[in-house]
């Protein structure tokens, strides 16, 4: 708990990066970074997955450089704060960035802001690196996003729009006229209308034409191109049924958006309609000198939707398809990212893989309390995760490869995963004890509330209706303090009924009589034999584990004014949600994160390798917060005096090998 106070209170202490410089020897002004970040891996199901020879370019990659065994990140362990405190090398007390969503007390008190859209309060390597003269470059890395001011790299690929939704469509066909550059058909051509309803752009019409491009005597219309002006151009999107196409598109004010779609159905004659699937239309945004967005797209073509889960959950698409459309988001990535290495030449680069995460979050079934949980069905889930596990081996594989002797290697995460079975609503728990207010539908009543929750993950940060703000505020200066006690008590007090009792305690059990013990309890949620008598045998639980604040008016519990008066975290197992009618609910997401990354399951990973970097060795903590002294330190520049991290000796090889 000590450690999880400091964490949260942001009082890292913060060290000189040149002082273990001096003793690892100054680096050559040519070395070259590369960190690749992908969201939500945990070090353990790494471990696992690299033991089993599942993942040969990770295995390959520790055996020439070097492996965390206990890496940890910031409190709260959240994507948006976990990826500032990986890129500047400072807690959220600096940062600013206290959770993946925060009420800014400068706005009015019913704000609530987005962090992947918000300036850092201080600056990111990129930006830092840039100034002091070196190249960079990043590519869909949280907190750097091409539209934020000065900080921003030289050269940036960011998420950008999305433009319309996936649709399945019923296409009817009829007899093709008026196109010009047809391909050659053996049955008379086709063609249907696919009517596209574009957000912040005109909606248009697109064509699809059918061709029957097999001489055997049948109609067997199997190939189809997309057009927007009935003329065939090399840049069209065509496939074949059951194969993959890409249709680009020009948005009102020049955006480079697209979408993939497949034809679907075996009606080869095209007498009944044809189920024509499309993904959302997306697009990118750019950051570079002139040309730089122009020669991606024409070489990799337009930034991709990284997934599509609501088309696999109506049945729109297989599995098999759903991974595809993220596998390609992921090669997208992966190569536009190796492009401009090699293109540009930038001292650093900075890409992202989100697939882990996303997948963690849906699948990750390993306990009993979790709504809808067989062993059979967490099998299944299990080798989803572990595709994605795979999907990201692939990028470092093709990293690798691209690497030459002056460039270093960083892979790391921003946080692990743990199983949900509960979603809590803190804001149910604050209505009940009077401080917050429902209007007749059912919203919050900002301008009566005194407190009100912001949940992310496991964490929530509760927000104090304060007057000092100076938002039409109406707890005063003489009230504060107690509406936060009343919180604080409402939350201490708060119990729910454990789920699944005897589930859990029968696993424990059984782990134990098998003798398998160890590996049986790695599937709790809490890998220990305190952890399964507790869930087994009790019948509540408080939920609300931290409860964390400050006992001056003047300061939150990270130290920074976007923080709430209180932070909470939930137990193992038990995520935050919105709503203010139920203490709890079944989890919609199976996997959660938020908490302190002492614990197994939140830990994330941390490898490295190049020349500068000692061979097969094993070092034992580090924390997000040290990625940024160890980058500067590479690339020769002077840190900021704002890095909280440590240059790792142990990562380093002696100046003599």
């Amino acid at each position: 708990m000590k450690k999880l106070l400091l964490l949260a209170a942001g009082l890292s202490i913060c060290l000189n990066p040149f002082t273990a410089q001096a003793k690892t020897g100054t680096q050559s002004k040519d070395q070259d970074v590369i960190v690749i970040s992908f969201d939500g891996m945990r070090q353990d199901l790494t471990e696992k997955y690299i033991k089993a020879g599942d993942l040969p370019n990770m295995e390959a990659l520790i055996e020439k450089g070097v492996w965390a065994k206990k890496p940890e990140t910031i409190v709260p362990s959240l994507t948006a704060p976990s990826h500032a405190a990986l890129s500047t090398g400072a807690t959220p007390d600096k940062t600013g960035i206290v959770s993946n969503e925060f009420h800014d007390p400068e706005k009015n008190f019913n704000n609530k802001d987005d962090a992947f859209h918000t300036t850092l309060h201080v600056a990111p390597i990129w930006s830092e690196a840039s100034r002091q003269g070196k190249t960079t470059a990043t590519v869909a890395f949280p907190g750097a996003n091409p539209e934020t001011k000065n900080q921003t790299a030289d050269y940036s690929v960011f998420y950008g729009d999305t433009w319309a939704k996936a649709s399945l469509n019923e296409l009817s066909f009829k007899e093709a006229s008026g196109w010009k550059g047809a391909p050659k058909s053996f049955s008379p051509p086709q063609e249907a209308s696919l009517p596209l309803k574009l957000k912040r752009a005109k909606n248009r019409t697109l064509f699809v034409l059918a061709t029957d491009t097999t001489d055997d005597g049948r109609v067997n219309y199997g190939q189809f191109t997309v057009s927007e002006d009935k003329q065939i151009h090399a840049e069209d999107g065509r496939a074949k049924r059951d194969e993959w196409g890409t249709v680009p598109l020009t948005m009102d004010k020049g955006e480079h958006a697209g979408f993939t779609f497949k034809v679907k159905g075996e009606t080869t004659d095209l007498t009944e309609p044809v189920p024509f699937f499309k993904t959302a239309v997306t697009s990118g945004l750019f950051s570079g000198p002139e040309g730089f967005e122009a020669g991606i797209t024409e070489q990799f073509g337009f930034f991709p939707v990284e997934s599509e889960d609501d088309a696999l959950k109506k049945k729109w698409i297989t599995r098999e398809e759903y991974e595809q459309i993220s596998a390609r988001f992921d090669t997208w990535i992966t190569d536009v990212s190796l492009y401009i290495k090699n293109t540009y030449k930038p001292d650093a680069l900075f890409f992202y893989g989100p697939q882990i995460d996303h997948e963690e979050h849906k699948y990750t079934l390993t306990d009993p309390r979790q709504p809808g949980y067989t062993k059979k069905k967490a099998e299944r889930y299990e080798a989803y995760i572990k595709w994605a596990y795979q999907l990201a081996d692939d990028t470092v594989g093709k990293t690798v490869e691209a690497m030459d002797d002056n460039d270093h290697l960083f892979v790391v995460s921003d946080h692990g995963m743990e199983a949900a079975h509960t979603m809590l609503e803190p804001n149910a728990v604050l209505k009940k004890a009077g401080l917050l207010k429902i209007n007749k539908d059912g919203t919050i009543d900002y301008s009566k509330t005194k407190a009100y929750a912001v949940p992310s993950g496991s964490a929530a940060h509760v927000y104090i209706n304060a007057k000092a703000t100076g938002k039409k505020g109406i707890v005063g200066k003489d009230e504060f303090d107690d509406v936060k006690r009343q919180a604080i008590d409402a939350f201490k007090k708060a119990e729910i009924g454990q789920k699944n009792r005897n589930d859990m305690l029968e696993l424990g059990i059984e782990a134990v009589l098998s003798g398998k013990e160890k590996e049986e309890l790695s599937k709790l949620p809490e890998a220990s034999m305190k952890g399964i008598w507790e869930a087994g045998l009790k019948e509540t639980i408080h939920p609300y584990e931290t409860i964390l604040s400050s006992g001056d008016a003047e300061k939150k519990p990270l130290g920074h004014a976007h923080a709430g008066d209180i932070l909470l975290i939930g137990a193992p197992g038990y995520m935050m949600a919105n709503g203010t009618s139920r203490f709890s609910k079944p989890s919609v997401e199976l996997g959660t994160h938020g908490g302190d990354s002492a614990k197994q399951d939140l830990r994330p990973v941390f490898m490295a390798t190049g020349p500068s970097f000692k061979e097969g060795s094993t070092i034992g903590e580090v924390s997000t917060l040290d990625l940024a002294p160890n980058v500067y330190n590479l690339l020769g520049i002077k840190a900021p005096s704002f890095v909280e991290g440590e240059v790792k000796s142990a990562l380093w090889r002696k100046k003599e090998e």
